[in-house]
């Protein structure tokens, strides 16, 4: 100790010059420092010394150091002493508080699923809050924002949502699982074959016969879920198919499907990421483009009408528009896409769609991807009964008589009873306003973002259950990463 002291102090006096020890007793003590008189006689005759004739041995004081201080700098003597002390503390509360911390960290079983990820999301004070009933309060949640939702969470607060998935599971089950095979028949009429292995996405295979961005939106989605979730996601392989019709070969994922066609599992729409194509754009653009554009509408100042436009190219269509151009609430057009002056008039934005109190939706080959974009408005939507099912179908209540009614199905076929329907919404512009009321709480909750995450999420976890093999991550395959920059799945090194 004494040792460290006498290093401490020399290290000192190198930096500090005036601090620096006097010079042994043979040689002029005040070298540094010029006296007015000799001291020596003073000395004798018992007057007293000044301060700087006085020193101070730290060998007398401190155990023998050798080492000689002016009285004046007894504070940095004091130092000399407190300073390793110091250290040791300083060393001793951060191993301490280091210690602590770790132990916090311990006690959680995995503590990234309650951090703050974002200044704009409650998921701080909703991990906190216990696991209660106080849970399931919407309010403890931004659904716009929450993508990082731990499956309990997500159980909680879409306890309906994964209607869907849970079907598609007990239809493999009860099939002995999905097998390799069924994932190669699949793959010659899809788009992608997928893995995910330790929480990270590869491309396993792409088809050349693509439909614009729907694929690649999709694993955008798909990239979106992984790299949000709390929790790990199991290893498992798939294939997604992004055309308008599912094709019920081998077990595929799709965007939509018949009621009969079971052994299709349904997955969200691409858009939920984006249609460019269209310039529709990102899911939360349109999301928040609606809000604004309805924060400056009033129900009464909507238009009275039922508004629908797009290509015919089906029957049903034609049909509402020759019943709707009977009657003054009938607002139903052709848009031919191939007409750029015919376009640039009539087309409408998402949110321009909200003039009107009555929209109008219609199914062409297959599912239509508009419906979900419809709920975005604060409107009557007016559908007929869809042949097609996509995975939030099933949430919808279309019931006359139920407070929760949040779409209107024209009953009959197709639009055949459209107009009485009309008829009952305008006469009881209260009750209309009610349902639009409904329907836009209902795209707030059910095809929020954090819906959208938690499905995915979900989906991939049920999928494990009905694998009947372990997928293996080989060297010809390309993580997404490398995927998504060059759009394909093998190229010449260049």
């Amino acid at each position: 100790m004494a040792h460290r002291l006498s290093r401490t102090w020399e290290s000192i006096s190198s930096i500090v010059p005036f601090l620096a020890p006097a010079p042994p007793p043979s040689h002029a003590h005040y070298a540094a420092i010029p006296l007015a008189a000799s001291s020596s006689s003073k000395s004798n005759d018992g007057s007293p010394a000044t301060d700087d004739e006085k020193l101070l041995a730290l060998g007398a004081a401190g155990g023998g150091l050798g080492v000689q201080v002016p009285r004046r700098h007894w504070l940095v003597l004091a130092w000399t002493y407190l300073s390793p002390l110091l250290v040791l503390l300083l060393t001793a509360s951060i191993y301490v508080d280091r210690r602590r911390t770790a132990l916090q960290w311990a006690t959680v079983v995995n503590p990234y699923a309650c951090g703050p990820k974002s200044n704009f999301t409650t998921l701080e004070a909703v991990c906190r809050a216990g696991t209660g009933p106080e849970r399931q309060k919407d309010e403890n949640y931004e659904l716009a924002l929450d993508r990082h939702l731990t499956q309990q969470q997500c159980d909680a607060i879409y306890p309906r949502l994964y209607l869907e998935i849970e079907r598609a599971r007990d239809y493999w089950r009860a099939r002995g699982g999905v097998t390799e095979k069924d994932l190669d028949e699949a793959e010659q009429r899809g788009q992608a074959r997928v893995q995910i292995i330790n929480n990270r996405m590869y491309v396993k295979s792409y088809a050349g016969d693509q439909q614009g961005t729907r694929t690649k939106a999709t694993l955008a989605l798909i990239n979106e879920a992984l790299v949000t979730s709390p929790e790990p996601v199991p290893d498992i392989e798939f294939v997604i198919q992004t055309g308008d019709n599912g094709v019920p070969q081998g077990a595929p994922w799709a965007l939509g499907r018949k009621e009969k066609e079971e052994q299709l599992t349904l997955m969200p729409d691409y858009s939920f990421f984006s249609w460019p194509e269209p310039q529709v754009n990102s899911w939360q653009e349109v999301a928040d483009h609606c809000r604004e554009y309805e924060s400056h509408l009033r129900w009464e100042d909507k238009i009275d009408q039922l508004l629908w436009r797009g290509a015919f190219l089906v029957e049903i269509r034609k049909e509402l528009w020759e019943i709707a151009r009977k009657y003054p609430w009938g607002a139903v057009s052709d848009l031919d896409w191939g007409d750029r002056e015919s376009v640039n008039k009539l087309l409408l934005t998402p949110e321009q769609h909200c003039q009107w109190k009555f929209l109008a939706h219609v199914e062409g080959y297959a599912y239509s991807g508009r419906l979900k974009y419809l709920t975005q408005c604060r409107s009557v939507i007016v559908a007929h009964k869809m042949r097609y099912v996509q995975h939030f179908h099933h949430l919808f209540d279309s019931d006359p008589t139920s407070p929760s009614q949040n779409i209107v199905i024209s009953p009959g076929r197709n639009f055949d009873n459209i107009a009485s329907v009309m008829d009952s919404l305008l006469s009881d512009d209260a009750r209309a306003k009610q349902i639009a009321d409904t329907s836009y709480e209902f795209w707030q909750h059910w095809l929020s973002v954090g819906s959208v995450a938690c499905y995915w999420r979900r989906l991939f976890r049920e999928w494990k259950e009905v694998m009947a093999f372990e997928p293996v991550l080989k060297r010809d395959v390309a993580s997404y990463n490398s995927f998504i920059l060059m759009g394909q799945v093998h190229w010449e090194a260049h």
